[in-house]
């Protein structure tokens, strides 16, 4: 059986980062969340051009 970190669940989820963004209030939460979207948009639209 695999063991994992206590900042990981049994999925590898990082529970640590999921923890900071609960502390954040609501309106900077909804902020980091559009970013790292926007990222993960820009970064399949590259891979769509490559």
């Amino acid at each position: 059986m695999e063991t994992t970190s206590s900042l990981e669940d049994w999925r590898g989820v990082d529970v640590g980062q999921i923890r900071e963004q609960l502390r954040l209030p609501v309106k900077e939460r909804v902020r980091v969340m559009v970013e790292a979207a926007n990222v993960l948009l820009s970064v399949q639209d590259n891979a769509r051009r490559a």
